[in-house]
């Protein structure tokens, strides 16, 4: 009996000891399984779009309203559907960017044409009441409406005669020959003019 109560003793510290092993081996590989952190990223739904909007208002005074001068500023971005994408920003260089006054122009005119006016000659009387009406003294907002709207602030860009023409009348003091083609101009736009 001593024997076989051996023999029964170690086949059970045997088994206890297999099993230890065995189990311990799979406790560890799920530890390791879990502790592994592969690569992340981070995908979105196809379509999908992130954008900053940013906006900067300047209250104006008015002795009889509440008015203020608004800028908005808003960037959209299309969001990755999948990581397969190669990355597109090894290959690309930073360029100098050069906005152009005519590119501006023609952006306003757009504007004005959006708001349902004849935007060349909007556009054409903004420049000439900025000339006769000079806001270069009216803080920031001033000296911005000013470089804009004053064709001869920065060198020879190539404009049309036109432009050069609507500030050369509006220095002398006849902006009212656009008034029939743009019945509203910038300051009415914005409310200023007093």
């Amino acid at each position: 009996m001593c024997c076989q109560l051996k023999k029964t003793l170690l086949f059970v510290l045997n088994l206890a000891l297999t099993l230890h092993v065995v189990l311990s081996k799979t406790a560890n590989s799920d530890i390791a399984e879990i502790l592994h952190r592969p690569i992340r990223s981070l995908t979105f739904p196809e379509f999908s779009n992130m954008g900053i909007f940013v906006a900067i208002a300047v209250p104006l005074e008015h002795p009889l309203s509440s008015i203020s001068l608004s800028y908005f500023f808003e960037a959209n971005y299309v969001l990755p559907p999948n990581i397969t994408y190669p990355e597109p920003w090894t290959e690309v260089k930073r360029r100098k960017r050069n906005i152009e006054r005519a590119t501006v122009y023609r952006v306003l005119e757009s504007k004005f044409e959006s708001l349902g006016y004849s935007g060349r000659e909007c556009l054409l009387r903004a420049i000439c009441e900025t000339s006769e009406y000079p806001l270069q003294h009216n803080g920031l907002i001033g000296d911005i409406v000013h470089v804009i709207f004053t064709p001869s602030t920065s060198r020879h860009e190539g404009l049309p005669r036109d432009v050069i023409e609507a500030e050369l009348v509006g220095r002398n003091g006849n902006c009212s020959k656009y008034r029939p083609q743009c019945p509203a101009g910038l300051f009415d736009l914005i409310g200023v003019l007093a």
